[in-house]
């Protein structure tokens, strides 16, 4: 028995020129050359970098989407041009920030580069560190990626790593719709889409970016021949597929091995999975190596891993409530993603509406595995994070539905009002799209002279100092892990009046101070512009620390030996 009996048949399109989605691809291309510029990250303020963009680079967007809906819509599909097309939509939708930007951004991805770092020079992990040291599998294939391609360090890994990993997973996406509802119009509908509404910015120089590449193999793989219809032969060979999936996984991420489960959870109990005992699978990898190969983890922290199982307001509070805030840019922000993720449900709901069983009914088994990653919320707080994980987890089927839905819309469509409409909802979710991703940019961009003070104290730096920064907002730790001790000061030294003498009282060996911080403190805290200034002009007064390096408005101190606190 198969989830969806068949998707609606496909209209007859007008015919096409064949010449003209070339010529818009290559239109689209060349304003991009013309028009994109390098960006200031310190000139991009609360809005982030949508605001610093030209407005031929969201021309460029829409003629793009024209030239997709055109080729998609047609009787003839040019699958070559359209994997181009959407390759091209990788490029300048993922592509923005290492185009436009001087250094990759987001510190943790940095972090995630230290740790990387230390693996392929020590061959191994550092124990009693970091928690997420104890699911070490993506460090160590970066690692060997790095030696692999000669680099001197893994931060030459970072810029390009979103739309490599986001290109990799909208195939996936793609994959998985193809195995649920058909070849035709609706896998690149869904892969298009996915690339329209994938806000959360998971897909990084992280583990989770690589987890969800292999998350999304796998729901294909489920879906094509666990599901559906498979000889015993195939569906052998897919269940060793899986099996080596998911014991991948389970070394990698935390998170993504359960939310597969959840899904092979759901298809066992309503007996849609070939191979039952596959969910016995999901289940022990993760867990196995969460007692064998994280102890580090859980020993002595086995409060911190089950105290929040069950506590769902507290889980919504850390995940909603306490990201909701900032200025009127920020909450802009916000609203572009609030609007992505209403968009998709929208679009998602209507195509479920329309599919239906090989029995007639519509296939409920198909909404609640789309929906069921979302469960994981009263799981675990995450640290506030498993919000955007499950939708993360959830895009793959929820893209599925809505690439059914467009579908249905450009077949039953008469004249040349549907196609338009497809282009405007795209196009439209494209541009909010850059605005939600690059809408932290003022203070997750980062510009060379940061990366330039940061090297100076990692150059100064003996065995065991203390290299700080006021918030997390800095490109730290990607060298001398575990080395240099290595930290924001945020949680013990609150920004704001009385920072400095609490800095003085901690007294880290270096400080670094940058625009990106500045910018923190004015878009979320509520801080005057500046402050960041004011701290140092303090610290520096007071005796405890010289300026050892400036590079434009990037500061590294250092404190003086015997200086006052």
């Amino acid at each position: 028995m198969t989830l969806v009996l068949m998707k609606p048949a496909e209209a007859p399109a007008p015919p096409r020129r064949g010449w003209l989605v070339p010529v818009l691809a290559v239109l689209a291309v060349a304003l991009y050359v013309l028009f994109l510029k390098p960006v200031d990250p310190s000139a991009l303020g609360s809005f982030g970098l949508i605001g610093a963009l030209p407005p031929a680079v969201f021309v460029a967007l829409a003629v793009l989407t024209a030239a997709f809906v055109l080729e998609v819509r047609s009787p003839r599909r040019r699958t070559w041009l359209l994997g181009l097309l959407t390759t091209l939509a990788v490029l300048r939708l993922y592509g923005l920030q290492p185009l436009t930007e001087p250094v990759a951004r987001l510190p943790v991805a940095w972090l995630h580069a230290g740790w990387t770092d230390y693996i392929g020079t020590h061959g191994g992990v550092l124990h009693d560190f970091d928690a997420r040291f104890s699911w070490p599998a993506f460090f160590a294939a970066a690692a060997w990626l790095a030696k692999l391609a000669g680099v001197a360090s893994p931060t030459a890994l970072l810029a390009w790593a979103p739309p490599l990993l986001t290109g990799l997973a909208a195939i996936g996406v793609h994959a998985v719709a193809t195995a649920v509802l058909g070849r035709g119009r609706v896998p690149w509908l869904a892969a298009w889409t996915f690339l329209c509404v994938n806000w959360v910015e998971q897909d990084y120089f992280s583990p989770q970016g690589l987890a969800f590449v292999l998350y999304a193999g796998a729901l294909a793989v489920v879906f094509r021949w666990l599901v559906g219809e498979a000889t015993p032969k195939r569906r052998v060979v897919a269940s060793f597929g899986l099996v080596l999936l998911i014991v991948a996984l389970a070394p990698a991420h935390q998170v993504t091995p359960f939310a597969l489960a959840a899904i092979l959870f759901v298809l066992t109990v309503t007996r849609k999975l070939k191979a039952p005992w596959l969910l016995a699978v999901a289940v022990l990898a993760p867990l196995t190596w969460l007692v064998v190969g994280a102890s580090d983890y859980w020993v002595g922290h086995l409060q911190v891993l089950t105290g929040g199982i069950g506590d769902l307001s507290g889980s919504v509070q850390q995940n909603v409530q306490e990201r909701v805030g900032g200025d009127t840019g920020r909450l802009t922000v916000l609203g572009f993603r609030f609007a992505l993720t209403g968009l998709l449900g929208v679009l998602a709901a209507f195509g479920w509406w329309g599919l239906r069983t090989p029995e007639g009914r519509r296939p409920i088994v198909l909404a609640v595995v789309a929906v069921v990653p979302a469960g994981l919320v009263a799981l675990q707080s995450y640290g506030g994070e498993m919000l955007l994980r499950s939708y993360l987890y959830s895009l793959p089927l929820l893209c599925t539905l809505a690439g059914a839905a467009l579908d249905r819309w450009v077949s039953r469509g008469r004249g040349r009002f549907a196609p338009a409409a497809l282009v405007v909802v795209l196009g439209a979710a494209a541009v909010l799209l850059v605005g939600a991703r690059g809408g932290n940019d003022g203070y997750v961009a980062f510009r060379a002279s940061d990366r330039a003070v940061v090297a100076e104290a990692y150059r100064l730096a003996r065995p065991g100092q203390q290299l700080s920064s006021l918030t997390a907002y800095v490109p730290l730790n990607w060298a001398r892990v575990g080395e240099v001790k290595q930290g924001s000061l945020e949680r013990t030294c609150v920004p704001g009046p009385g920072e400095a003498s609490c800095i003085r009282r901690v007294g880290p060996d270096f400080v670094v101070l940058t625009r990106a911080q500045d910018d923190y403190g004015v878009t979320l805290l509520g801080l005057p512009a500046g402050w960041t200034e004011s701290v140092r002009t303090e610290l520096v007064t007071s005796g405890a620390y010289r300026e050892q390096l400036r590079a434009g408005d990037s500061v590294l101190l250092a404190r003086i030996p015997g200086g006052s606190r």
